[in-house]
């Protein structure tokens, strides 16, 4: 059953914002979007966060507007208390159980990724070889086994003539913290969705050498090749698998959801997590 300890909602209305709870009604408004049809209820991922002004939170937004268009407030107070009217419309809206999140078996992923031969822009290459694809992020990433879902990506480095790309081919797919090779322990409340800095990201085989091919042509291995997001502008790959901003959110929460344990995230040291799966990138 769906339950939260404490007040969830814009920070300016005294709300708590535990994280598990503002997971909890995240997930709950998704579910009430997707079964009411309505994106405006949408709270655009599922985080365990609220920006702290409440005009920049996408959470916020979708709570207040539920409350104007489904609890019936003429002034919505954007906030969610325990037991309160809009706990119970939304409780009404979406059902009082909680929609399981499948547990994906250790070592059943697969991560294929679909590049087509094609090079996008923003890729440096030595003599300036024009790109082959418009666009920064080419390739089709396809999640099956334990996990599902379809993504845009790329498996480009910003620069070629430096750093590499790794090879087609079939690598080990761990979970772990991009970034954090050398950092401390991360924790449980770093379990969350984040673009900058030490992140949730998979590792291709666990931080170890893997075949790249170079436009620098004493470049054949390359190590701490993660797949973490990128960026609007640029791609910020130093031979990194990366994930289309927009994408990213959605593409990490299945890991997260799938791995809540912090010590799968460790199994292999600090902040190398446990093989999952496999990654496979093919023309």
């Amino acid at each position: 059953m769906w339950q939260i300890s404490a007040s969830v909602g814009s920070y300016e209305s005294g709300a708590v914002n535990k994280q598990p709870d503002v997971r909890t009604v995240q997930q709950m408004l998704t579910e009430a979007a997707k079964k009411l049809n309505n994106p405006r209820f949408h709270p655009g991922g599922i985080d365990g966060l609220i920006a702290r002004s409440g005009a920049s939170s996408a959470t916020v937004t979708a709570i207040t507007n539920f409350q104007l268009l489904r609890v019936g407030m003429v002034r919505a107070d954007q906030r969610i208390d325990v037991g309160g009217k809009t706990w119970k419309t939304l409780v009404a809206a979406i059902g009082n159980i909680a929609t399981p999140i499948p547990t994906p078996a250790a070592g059943n992923v697969t991560l294929t990724v679909r590049h087509g031969g094609k090079v996008p822009t923003h890729t440096t290459r030595q003599g300036n070889a024009a790109p082959t694809f418009s666009g920064m992020y080419e390739s089709v990433f396809l999640l099956s086994g334990g996990l599902s879902g379809t993504f845009r990506g790329s498996i480009w480095p910003d620069d070629m003539t430096v750093k590499g790309r790794v090879v087609d081919g079939t690598y080990p797919l761990h979970i772990g913290f991009h970034k954090g090779g050398g950092a401390a322990r991360q924790g449980a409340n770093n379990l969350v969705v984040k673009t900058q800095g030490i992140r949730p990201g998979l590792l291709v085989n666990c931080r170890n050498a893997v075949s790249v091919e170079s436009d620098n042509p004493t470049k054949k291995t390359s190590y701490g090749i993660n797949v973490h997001n990128g960026f609007r502008n640029q791609r910020f790959s130093d031979g990194c698998l990366t994930i289309e901003p927009s994408d990213w959110p959605k593409f990490i929460q299945k890991f997260l959801d799938g791995f809540p344990n912090i010590n799968d995230w460790h199994t292999n040291g600090v902040n190398s997590g446990k093989k999952i799966g496999q990654l496979v990138i093919q023309p």
